[in-house]
């Protein structure tokens, strides 16, 4: 009987491990060979992802049956050089690739075209270049593409029509050139479509709106998009935020933009707009609740408007929810996920997936945040933390810069001057 129970007892602890489902062999290679070729902080990316569980990896999450890979995030790690796009193409099982915010250079890699399974493909703030290929249009299961912030250029490919199932499109601040592709005309699960800061002309009209029922957030602004506000527009009564601005509009501003109830940002600015500014305009109440970073403004009118709005650096703010982005500021209360704060000080953030771009005196609690600056406060675990003088404590953070104090377990520290205590691992320092 006695040796029975010491077989269920042994059986208890290793049936787990051997139900255990260990990471497909065919994706180990592949990122094994993504990491090889990466330069800048390829090598602490290298030295992090140690051993044969890549499913356990820092950025890499699988498929809990098959093992194989489906998510890779790794923004702001300081990756540089060509994407990897033959290793890419090993991860056949792919869905989400968030490579932004990092220093990658040349044109996208005609294989990641071949990730068909992917649904999420951000590669923002980098410095890629050249065209954006018509292939683009063989990832049809994408809901967000973000391009935005590199050095794209070329028109873009007409190719939308393919893409149905996106609900975020951000190609904002390249060199794109041309007219609007009239195939954006297609995506009726469209939430967010930002091309600002390009070079797109021809008239806004080529894209029709009718059939984007969910369109909460458009901005064509900082282009050189040409004729009148489109009326297919007045069907989009989800719309939150409408930026025109900076364009060669004309006519007159329709009275139905009166009717988006849920309006919370107007900018129409600088184009060549004539008459009065509709009186329905003045009664959105959106835009008149105060104590939101809300308005509207036009230049360049007849008739000014120039609506109250509270600027982010001007007073302390609340927010909550997610996606949101805090420009500049001081003294914010911020709580949710996926939020970035560009700028600002003394700002207190808290939920998940948040960004601090910079900033100083920050007080940041919750899981995988991204920060830099200086003197923050950096609390529980999974955050990347760059800058001076800032207090770290929990686990699996990634600290770079001097005269940081960190404590807790599975740190990894680089930089000068740290004072670290508990199970953590140096990489370079004094």
């Amino acid at each position: 009987m006695a040796r029975c129970w010491l077989l269920l007892v042994f059986m208890a602890f290793i049936l787990p491990a051997a139900n255990a489902t260990p990471c497909h062999p065919d994706d180990l290679h592949a990122l094994r060979g993504f990491a090889g070729e990466l330069g800048g902080g390829g090598a602490l990316l290298r030295a992090a992802w140690s051993g044969a569980s890549c499913c356990g990896w820092e950025g890499v999450g699988c498929d809990s049956t098959s093992g194989r890979v489906t998510v890779l995030r790794l923004p702001w790690r300081g990756l540089a050089g060509q994407i990897p796009g033959g290793s890419l193409a090993g991860l056949v099982w792919l869905e989400e690739l968030f490579l932004g915010s990092n220093h990658f250079v040349g044109v996208l890699p005609d294989e990641l075209f071949g990730l068909v399974k992917l649904r999420k493909l951000s590669l923002a703030s980098n410095e890629l270049t050249g065209e954006v290929s018509p292939r683009l249009g063989e990832l049809t299961h994408l809901t967000l593409l973000d391009l935005s912030a590199n050095r794209f250029s070329g028109p873009l490919p007409d190719v939308f029509g393919d893409l149905t199932s996106l609900e975020h499109l951000a190609m904002h601040s390249n060199g794109f050139s041309g007219f609007l592709p009239p195939s954006l005309s297609s995506l009726s699960s469209l939430r967010e479509l930002n091309l600002r800061n390009n070079s797109m002309s021809g008239p806004i009209a080529r894209v029709s709106f009718s059939d984007m029922p969910l369109l909460a957030s458009l901005d064509f602004s900082t282009n050189s998009l040409t004729g009148w506000i489109p009326t297919s527009l007045a069907g989009c009564g989800e719309l939150k935020s409408l930026n025109l601005a900076n364009n060669i509009l004309v006519g007159t501003i329709p009275s139905w933009i009166g009717e988006f109830d849920n309006l919370w940002y107007l900018n129409l600015s600088n184009n060549s707009f004539v008459g009065e500014v509709p009186k329905s305009l003045l009664r959105l109440k959106g835009l008149a609740t105060a104590g939101r970073s809300s308005g509207m403004v036009f230049i360049n009118m007849p008739s000014f408007v120039n609506y109250e709005r509270r600027a982010l650096d001007e007073q302390p703010n609340t927010i909550t929810g997610t996606n949101n982005t805090v420009r500049s500021g001081r003294n914010n209360t911020m709580s949710g996920n996926d939020n970035i704060v560009m700028s600002g000080d003394s700002n207190t953030v808290s939920g998940s997936f948040n960004t601090l771009v910079c900033g100083n005196n920050n007080i940041l609690s919750g899981d995988h945040h991204v920060v830099s600056g200086s003197n923050h406060i950096v609390t529980n675990s999974f955050n990347k933390v760059t800058g001076c003088t800032n207090n770290v404590s929990g686990s699996n953070h990634t600290v770079s810069g001097s005269n940081n104090t960190v404590t807790g377990s599975s740190n990894t520290v680089s930089g000068n001057n740290h004072v670290v205590s508990g199970s953590n691992r140096v990489v370079t320092g004094d």
